[in-house]
């Protein structure tokens, strides 16, 4: 009696479910059963969930290195698309497997000894790696049909704020894919957003996330990570315009484990198709447009002024700096140790010659310089107690009287949803146990913000009252007393743009001033220095920004 071995392989986790893998084995049983052979346990292979496009499958491995040790004599499949679902990948195998001596035998494949026969068994192998490409490039197409005539959700990991609600196929519930927006992770990202935009950095935003106990959304860490925060803070979804087919699946350069000798996935990258192919689908935003846009300025703006642009040396108008060109000038030590900002147009247009020679502009010279200005112009005491009694007299500038403002319009949306499932249960459109559900839910809701309310007004009666007085005195003081991190920090807050050469320096910003009277001091002047400095003022009302 010869010894007999089986191989069997589905790719795909549905096939795994709807058991593939023992329908296949049922029909090779009974083959080997019919034929008089005998079914070895330990020469049973199977691949389960591996594509048929990657030649290193476990136990294809095992089987191969079986054959050559003489541990069967038949190899017993499904099909030649089992092997492999390419062409030539089924013929090494079986060329193979063919010099070990075993016979191969396909149940749905043609098997014969003649020339003619191998060569029918050779083109239904190449029928089956085209069969693939067709119910690949078939599915896709039809994917895009449905996108783009009517806007239908397919197959998404939501990101996270939503849940994906999986499409129902006939039946009384029969419905299309949809988005449904996850308040509890919204509320988290509303945060983060709100963070960014108010100039918080990554690193802070993940410590924050951490402090708050908040995990992300596939809980796999108990932290969050840069590049998942990254991703959240540029994704228009949370606007309301989601994307199908922005990108592609990529075999990866760069694996996590290139020692890894099996993979189930064989592109486990992704690339970013070009725009133009990118669909777009409606979903519920989270966030408003507005936002979205400070945000977006705003992580320009982290990257462009970043610490780790220049570790070393201390520069007040990184990324702020310009040349009369129009290049910006970069810090650049020399080697007596002088600092100096320098034209980037020497080293952006190498190895083509220079256009611009103007001569770098000492730091310690300017930096002072314009520090000293800002300083004035931000102590001046007409300037300081009007702006003290205006921050006095706003209450929404309390970062706890807007959380307890907030909560109270969430209290006041829940008792008008309340209403909503009372008058529905009252008129008989809300079943008894749909009412309950919705009722406890609320419930916990409220406890939740409730419990909110009570830590904003906690917050609120433990700030300080200060007096216009105690402001105006301690502006001074505070200045006097300030590091290089913080005059950096009113620096990037004040100044917008500043245009330098040997001979002088304009800068641009905003202050929050009023009239000229006010202020006394005239919007224009020039400092006669050893290096002249004239610096123009555009003087801003508050109305206006």
């Amino acid at each position: 009696m010869k010894r007999a071995a089986v191989y069997v392989r589905v790719s795909t986790a549905n096939q795994e479910d709807e058991e593939t893998i023992e329908n296949q084995l049922m029909e090779l049983k009974e083959r080997i059963k019919n034929d008089g052979a005998l079914l070895l346990p330990e020469c049973i292979y199977s691949d389960n969930g591996w594509t048929g496009t990657l030649l290193e499958r476990p136990d294809l491995d095992r089987l191969r290195s079986d054959a050559k040790e003489g541990a069967f004599d038949l190899l017993y499949y499904y099909d030649r698309g089992r092997i492999a679902r390419k062409f030539v990948y089924q013929e090494v195998v079986l060329d193979e497997l063919q010099e070990s001596g075993i016979e191969c035998i396909s149940l749905h494949d043609i098997n014969g000894t003649t020339p003619e026969e191998i060569l029918m068994g050779s083109v239904m192998g190449v029928f089956h790696e085209y069969e693939r490409i067709k119910i690949t490039e078939r599915m896709r197409l039809g994917k895009m049909r449905k996108v783009r005539e009517n806007g239908k959700l397919l197959g998404y990991n939501a990101c996270y704020g939503y849940d994906y609600h999986h499409r129902i196929k006939g039946g009384p519930d029969e419905r299309d894919g949809y988005f449904s927006i996850n308040e509890q992770e919204a509320e988290v990202v509303r945060q983060v957003f709100k963070w960014v935009a108010d100039g918080v950095s990554l690193r802070e935003v993940i410590r924050r996330l951490h402090a708050l106990g908040i995990p992300p959304k596939k809980q796999k860490r108990t932290t969050w990570t840069k590049g998942p925060i990254a991703r959240m803070l540029t994704n228009t979804t949370y606007i309301g315009k989601h994307f199908y087919n922005k990108s592609e699946a990529v075999e990866t350069k760069s694996p996590k484990d290139p020692n890894k000798r099996y993979r189930r996935i064989k592109k486990s990258s992704r690339k970013v198709r070009p725009k133009e192919e990118w669909l777009e689908v409606k979903v519920d935003p989270i966030i408003s447009k507005e936002l979205f846009e400070r945000v977006q300025q705003q992580m320009v703006a982290n990257l462009k002024f970043s610490h780790r642009n220049n570790k070393k040396n201390e520069y007040l108008l990184t990324g702020l700096i310009s040349c009369s060109c129009g290049k910006p000038r970069t810090g650049d030590p020399t080697a007596k140790g002088h600092l100096y900002y320098r034209c980037t147009d020497r080293l952006s247009r190498f190895p083509l010659p220079r256009e611009c020679f103007a001569g770098g502009v000492n730091v310690v010279v300017l930096d002072t310089m314009v520090w000293s200005q800002i300083k004035e112009l931000v102590s001046n005491p007409k300037l300081v107690r009007r702006q003290a009694e205006r921050w006095l007299a706003d209450s929404t500038s309390s970062a706890a009287t807007q959380q307890a403002q907030e909560t109270l319009e969430q209290l006041t949306r829940l008792d008008e949803e309340e209403k909503r499932y009372v008058k529905a249960f009252g008129m008989n459109y809300l079943s008894e146990r749909l009412y309950k559900e919705q009722m406890d839910e609320l419930y916990s809701k409220r406890a939740a913000l409730q419990a909110k309310m009570n830590d904003a007004k906690e917050q609120m009666a433990q700030q300080p009252m200060l007096t216009v007085e105690q402001m105006v005195d301690g502006v001074q003081v505070l200045l006097e007393s300030l590091d290089f991190t913080d005059k950096k920090a009113i620096i990037r807050r004040l100044v917008t743009k500043v245009k330098a050469t040997q001979e002088e320096a304009i800068i641009w910003g905003q202050l929050p001033i009023f009239t000229k009277a006010e202020v006394g001091f005239e919007p224009k002047y020039r400092h006669r220095r050893p290096s002249k400095c004239r610096q123009i003022n555009t003087l801003q009302r508050p109305d206006r920004g």
